[in-house]
């Protein structure tokens, strides 16, 4: 009887740690049901819904229309998409207007911080996104790439952006980014010795593209000449638009020596440049028609860079500053005034700004 007790005693003393650690499996088992219930059934069905979700916008016969459903590629060749019923259509690449998608947090911060000029911030949440292969999709990961671009020749690292540029031209030789590439308009670049090398290494390229950002990089460097000589070849054998862009660019050597052929030069190779492209040869075209002091002309021709092109803020602000010049010497001080104003208020960190400040405290100072 006595032994009977001891045993039951020694049950019920054990029985209740493993009574509650029962309990507590019992729990857990739940939860863990519940996390697997999840991951295997409600994520799936939420990502496949999301995916399932992109939007294109694009023109069909002059008209704007939108298509749902599952992008599978946008490359030179046009955008794929899965439609919600299940049928595949491919739309030009040149008809695309917007494309609606779920994007990585990453992405969408870049974009903010580009957009509040914190380009160094912008550009390296890029390259973490790429490095770390956070996005699997190509079509993705080469928009990022683009965007990139775009950060670093705002910051004017144009040698920086260029070479992103290549990479992105590499892996889709027929990009519909093409009109992101980071050319120099401005004036000359101060490359480093790395960059140097690499850019006359461009100028020898088989790839017309390549060829274009390398001598645009070295013209008015010490290879100028070089440079120079591998932009007349493109503007006699390239197609179109890389022959009309080494056109214009071999006009920014005789920017202050202008003849009206030159003006004439780059009218017509305006024309033949698509609209996207056009922002660097308008900023020529003005600086031609300013040193001709055909002030007026270079005032709407700059004009159009900040209007169309804000992309390139560096661009636009020196646009702004040579229409603000165009203005005063036309004797429009008030307008002169205004312009400088929104260069100053608009691009204040570029060295446009800094020009215009002082431009305009001396507007102030006439009678």
């Amino acid at each position: 009887m006595q032994k009977t007790n001891r045993q039951l005693t020694v049950c019920v003393t054990l029985g209740k740690p493993l009574l509650l650690l029962n309990r507590q499996w019992q729990q857990w088992k739940f939860l863990i049901c519940i996390i697997c219930f999840t991951f295997c059934f409600i994520v799936p069905l939420v990502f496949a819904d999301a995916s399932s979700k992109d939007k294109v916008y694009f023109v069909d016969k002059d008209t704007t229309r939108h298509i749902k459903g599952t992008i599978k590629e946008f490359d030179g060749e046009g955008l794929r998409i899965i439609s919600t019923n299940g049928q595949e259509r491919l739309i030009e690449a040149e008809s695309v207007l917007r494309i609606d998608t779920q994007r990585l947090p990453g992405q969408r911060a870049a974009r903010l911080a580009a957009k509040a000029g914190q380009y160094s911030k912008a550009a390296g949440t890029y390259y973490r996104i790429l490095q770390t292969g956070a996005e699997k999709r190509n079509w993705i990961r080469r928009e990022i790439l683009s965007e990139l671009v775009l950060t670093l020749r705002a910051d004017g690292k144009e040698y920086q952006a260029s070479k992103i540029f290549l990479q992105l031209l590499r892996d889709d030789p027929r990009t519909p980014y093409f009109d992101v590439i980071p050319l120099v308009w401005t004036g000359g670049t101060i490359l480093s010795p790395e960059a140097e090398i690499a850019a006359a290494k461009w100028m020898k390229s088989e790839i017309p593209a390549e060829r274009l950002l390398g001598s645009s990089l070295l013209l008015g460097s010490r290879k100028s000449q070089q440079a120079e000589s591998v932009l007349k070849t493109l503007a006699e054998t390239a197609v179109r638009p890389i022959d009309s862009i080494a056109k214009v660019q071999g006009l920014r050597l005789g920017l202050h020596q202008v003849t009206e052929k030159n003006i004439q030069t780059c009218k017509q190779s305006i024309k033949q440049i698509p609209l996207s492209l056009r922002g660097g040869p308008y900023y020529i075209l003005g600086r031609l028609y300013f040193s001709q002091k055909k002030y007026r002309e270079a005032a709407v021709a700059s004009m159009r860079v900040p209007i169309l092109y804000s992309d390139n803020p560096i661009l636009a602000a020196e646009s702004l500053l040579i229409a603000g010049r165009a203005m005063s010497r036309s004797g429009l001080i008030k307008d002169a005034e205004h312009i400088y104003n929104e260069l100053i208020n608009t691009y204040p960190k570029t060295t446009a700004a800094a020009d215009a400040k002082q431009r305009e405290a001396a507007l102030k100072e006439l009678p």
